[in-house]
């Protein structure tokens, strides 16, 4: 509570400094010394003197010093700068009313004892009271190493000048009957003042009285107070707060690595923090940043921050950040309130007593605070209290444009409370009731990346207008259900929204658009995902709700689409989301239940976005680059009217896509880094469904019928009819004829079918596209479905090319490397061309290898290599046909071990590799192989372990992005080397 000392003491000072200047002139005839010293009768811990003090006989050197303070400042002249003061307890009232520092031994030598008794009867005896102006910024006054105790003020400023550049270092006030420090800054300003490892203990104790605002450990009141820094220092077991900066205007405040604990009041309270400004209404220095402090067991707020103005900016002119303290009510401490407590109140209050200071007048308007990285907890109220409204909070927030990030806050009653009252709100009611204060309206706030966890309410928004955002938290669970309320309704869940005093606080749905919290997307773990300082979300796994009310333009799922990490996961809760989304990275979409999308856009370059779970679409699919991924379990179904661009080399989906209607479409398929359309005419049924998915591998049965004399042997395409009979013609496409095996653009070409145990022909029945990229369409309806692939009428027309199965290198000698491939039939097959390379770019034809001209069955090949010693080298085969055609292999890489260490001749094949790599060993090996696989930095980003010698492949996930990796194997005669892998 704020109390108006400033109205009952300045009479009382001012007469104390008149009484006692008269004790104070300086000394005449003294040489001038830059130190004085004094000390007590006795030599007991000194450090200074070598003898007794004695104001009568000592000259104040440190052979002879004074017996007190007040001595050697009447003595000191214009070249005096400290007084030093020896192990000792001394009794006097010091009125120091030069710029000298008094430097003692430590607080356990250097005693000032005011020797007063606790009493409910209140004096103004002051242990140390400051009437000098002070120092300068490089060369402050200076309190240090020295204890002062038993006084009714321990250490004291005058009101009749401005004081500025104070140091009290290494000081402790203890036990003090109304303040350990009363710093005054009237009558206009103080400013660069420091408090240093000062501890402020024990004030005001019964049965002293706390009246007049008795009890604080370090008070700074009145006036405008400029750049103070209270650093190190301890506050605690004080009747009121431990550290309470009121009545007036603070700026440039610094409250740092400080531990306040015990006391009766706040741990820190502060009024009126403000940057200044210069003429233009520019700031010019920071709020206020009050950070690294441990705040355990007050018995009331533990930051009350009132009518403070920050520009909701971790850092700058203007600022106002609270960061990095810790702030705790341990097990077992009272939940008997007598009031609303909080462990970070920033709130309106008492803006009238704020005078020009901290900026311009009336530029006080609370709000910008940057609440960073805090953790806060036990804050709770008992079922009693709880019942009368009467609560524990871990943060409440006022005003706009407030910043809460990377907190801790658990086991409070209410975790984050945002809150819109009334002018003078008084009463026991659901806001955060604290008196005086001015009507404001929450907006521009932002609560993200906070783990809320185990408090009755995590999230509670009060009599708001605006709808705050606060994304991108641990709620407290992962179930949207619990967060929001497990009814239709949207209430009694872990957020709230409530109406204000005119509806009796009246809970209503959390739900849009009633609802005035963005919980969406909310974290599906509370783990902390980094050691770094404060909590760091794990942004792998989000959630998004389409009911949230939103505070972005984006929706509900583009924004989790946007957050999430890459490679992360997004689950959506069921329901329709009337947006347009847009997968920009390696993702995996997942749902709770049937979930519809508007629109939803694949642009992520060389990225994979996976489905899950089906999925829905209402409007456009639409492919500029990367692939989406589905499967029978993450089906994406396009609802009747819905539509697809038809992809391209760079962007279709891999895996199966399902239509709906009547309308004819394209399904833009792919696989293994080849488009492959399909195409269908317009069913008449609209409850008609297609299911078509390609395939980059040739169907296990060949057989084909007349007059088909044979089918493809590198792709074919599967599509599924269900919901009619409708017939529908069918057309297949090819991007690169001399992949397909097509060299003719003619009526040999032929859309095949298999009919369950053979190829037949559905015709031709036109070709569209050309030579080099083109299509071709069945001779007319279809009315029976399965697989499609090419097929052609002639032996020697579009013979198909040659299917390689396998290519593999491996060093099972050292220096020589063992090429192996293997194809299942082969079409006019002249043979292969065996290239090698150091750098995979520039290659060298070594060898040729006879092929078998036209087979239907299994070939092997190999061929031994010496190449030089060189670490990586990589190998591919140019298969060329009877009439001159040629395609490609996979690469094949091998790392070699250039000393013949043992472990060497460790292959990857295929290498570089899109889905999966087979290690090649250079001898067999039992038991298991512990695989990982870690990227350039060192990061590891697959590990597994291999225990079938016989299948040794490494399975690549499809969110792995491409790039280079090392891949390391350890086990049984294995030496643990890393291979270079490149993911495509």
């Amino acid at each position: 509570m704020k109390h108006f000392v400033q109205h009952t003491l300045p009479g009382c000072i001012l007469l104390l400094t008149t009484s006692l200047l008269a004790a104070a002139q300086p000394q005449q005839h003294r040489p001038a010394v830059a130190s004085l010293y004094v000390n007590d009768a006795s030599q007991t811990g000194d450090a200074f003197t070598t003898t007794p003090g004695n104001d009568a006989t000592g000259d104040g050197s440190s052979t002879a010093p004074y017996a007190t303070v007040a001595k050697a400042l009447a003595s000191a002249d214009a070249a005096t700068s400290t007084i030093f003061i020896d192990a000792g307890t001394y009794s006097e009232r010091v009125i120091l009313n030069k710029n000298i520092s008094l430097q003692g031994v430590d607080t356990a030598r250097t005693v000032f004892d005011g020797g007063l008794v606790p009493s409910d009867i209140q004096t103004q005896e002051t242990g140390i009271f400051i009437t000098a102006v002070g120092g300068t910024p490089t060369n402050p006054v200076t309190i240090a190493d020295l204890k002062v105790r038993a006084y009714d003020y321990g250490i004291q400023n005058d009101n009749q000048v401005n004081h500025v550049n104070f140091l009290i270092e290494d000081v402790t006030t203890t036990e003090n009957r109304q303040f350990g420090i009363y710093w005054n800054g009237y009558p206009s300003f103080t400013e660069n003042i420091t408090f240093r490892r000062v501890r402020a203990a024990k004030t005001a104790l019964a049965p002293n009285t706390r009246n007049n605002g008795a009890g604080r450990g370090l008070f700074l009141v009145n006036g405008s107070k400029i750049n103070i820094l209270i650093e190190d220092g301890v506050f605690e077991q004080n009747r009121r707060a431990g550290i309470d900066i009121n009545d007036g205007s603070v700026s440039g405040l610094v409250i740092r690595n400080c531990r306040l604990g015990s006391n009766l009041g706040p741990a820190i309270a502060v009024l009126g923090a403000a940057g200044l400004r210069d003429g233009g209404g520019n700031f010019v220095t920071p709020a206020a940043l009050i950070e690294n402090n441990t705040i355990r067991n007050n018995a009331s707020n533990g930051l009350e921050l009132k009518s403070c103005t920050g520009t909701g900016r971790s850092s700058g002119p203007g600022s106002l950040v609270v960061r990095n303290n810790y702030v705790v009510r341990t097990i077992g401490a009272p939940t008997n309130l007598a009031e609303d407590n909080a462990g970070i109140a920033f709130i309106d209050r008492d803006r009238n007593v704020i005078v020009t200071g901290g900026g311009v007048t009336s530029d006080l308007l609370t709000g910008g605070a940057y609440i960073q990285n805090n953790i806060v907890r036990g804050y709770l109220a008992d079922a009693l209290r709880t019942a009368f409204n009467v609560n524990g909070f871990g943060v409440v927030l006022e005003g706009a444009n407030n910043k809460v990030f990377g907190n801790v806050i658990a086991q409070c009653q209410r975790g984050i409370q945002v809150q819109d009252r009334p002018a003078n709100s008084t009463g026991s009611t659901p806001f955060f009731d604290i008196d005086r204060n001015a009507s404001l309206v929450s907006t521009g706030d932002s609560i993200r990346n906070n783990s809320i966890d185990s408090c009755f309410t995590s999230v509670r928004a009060v009599n708001l207008s605006q709808v705050v955002n606060a994304s991108l938290n641990w709620l407290g669970s992962n179930q949207a259900t619990s967060i929001r309320g497990t009814n239709a309704a949207g209430r009694d869940g872990l957020l709230l929204t409530l109406g204000g005093p005119a509806t009796s606080f009246a809970q209503v749905s959390s739900l849009e658009p009633t609802g005035r919290i963005d919980y969406s997307p909310f974290l599906h773990t509370r783990t902390d995902a980094s050691a770094a300082v404060g909590f760091q979300s794990d942004l792998s796994y989000l959630h998004a709700d389409r009911f949230s009310p939103t505070t972005g333009s984006d929706g509900r799922l583009q924004e989790a689409l946007t957050a999430v990490a890459e490679n992360g996961t997004v689950e959506t809760v069921a329901a329709t989301y009337d947006e347009t989304a847009t997968i920009t990275k390696n993702v995996t979409l997942t749902n709770d239940g049937p979930t519809t999308v508007q629109n939803l856009g694949v642009n992520a370059p060389g990225k994979v976005g996976i489905l899950a779970a089906p999925f829905s679409l209402s409007g456009t699919l639409t492919l500029t680059s990367g692939l989406l991924r589905t499967s029978t379990l993450g089906l994406l179904t396009l609802n009747a009217g819905a539509g697809a661009t038809e992809g391209n080399t760079a962007s279709y989906v891999d895996g199966p896509l399902r239509k709906l209607g009547n309308s004819a479409f394209v399904f833009p398929l792919g696989k293994a880094g080849f488009w492959a359309r399909l195409a269908i005419s317009a069913p008449s049924n609209p409850a008609t469904a297609f299911t078509g998915e390609y395939f980059a591998s040739p169907f296990p049965n060949r057989t084909a019928s007349p007059p088909l004399n044979e089918v493809s042997s590198v792709e074919y395409w599967n599509l599924d009819r269900a919901g009619s009979t409708d017939a529908v013609t069918v057309r297949l496409y090819f991007e690169n004829s001399g992949r397909s095996g097509i060299d003719e653009f003619s009526n040999d070409l032929q859309v095949a079918r298999y009919d369950g145990s053979t190829w037949i022909s559905e015709g031709n029945g036109g070709l569209g596209g050309s030579l080099a990229a083109g299509s071709v369409v069945s001779a007319g309806p279809v009315a029976s479905f399965g697989p499609f692939t090419f097929g052609s009428l002639s032996p020697v027309v579009n013979p198909l090319p040659v299917e390689l199965v396998s290519f593999t290198a491996t060093e099972r000698q050292p220096g020589t490397v063992t090429l192996e491939w293997q194809t299942a039939s082969e079409k006019n097959n002249r043979g292969f061309a065996i290239e090698r390379s150091v750098d995979a770019r520039s290659w060298q034809q070594l060898a040729f290898v006879e092929g078998q001209g036209t087979t239907t069955t299994v070939s092997r090949y190999s061929h031994q290599d010496r190449p030089e010693l060189t670490s990586v080298v990589y190998y591919r085969l140019r298969q060329i046909d009877l009439d001159g055609k040629f395609a490609y292999s996979p690469v094949a890489s091998i790392t070699r071990d250039t000393e013949q260490r043992p472990g060497a001749g460790l292959a990857l094949s295929p290498n570089p590799a899109t889905s999966y790599t087979t290690l090649q060993l250079p001898a067999p090996v039992s038991g298991p192989l512990q695989v990982s696989l870690t990227d350039l930095a060192g990061r590891i980003v697959l590990r597994t372990t291999l225990t079938d010698a016989t299948n040794l492949q490494l399975i690549l996930p499809a969110s792995l992005p491409a790039g280079t990796y090392l891949v390391r194997v350890s086990g049984a005669g294995i030496s643990g080397k890393a291979v270079r892998l490149l993911k495509q």
